[in-house]
């Protein structure tokens, strides 16, 4: 993971898929900083991206899929006792 600025005009998207390259964006938030005497000020986006392989992005995708089914069947197995 690293933290990324891009000047895109738009907000990012959290997810977006390349041709080889799967890019994954959190924490995103806008930037707008003032001009100073020795610098231009940055005017865009900054967040936490992480990039991944096509085959990378599937298996952790799997795995993710995997653990929000056992957390749910979890929840349906307590189900009495949650409300």
């Amino acid at each position: 993971m690293a933290i990324v600025r891009g000047s895109q005009e738009q907000r990012p998207l959290d997810l977006e898929f390349g041709k080889t390259t799967v890019y994954e964006r959190k924490n995103i938030r806008r930037i707008d900083e003032p001009d100073t005497d020795e610098r231009r000020g940055f005017h865009g986006w900054e967040y936490d991206e992480t990039q991944y392989t096509i085959a990378e992005w599937h298996k952790q995708d799997s795995i993710n899929n995997k653990l929000a089914i056992a957390e749910l069947a979890a929840l349906i197995a307590g189900g009495g006792n949650n409300g």
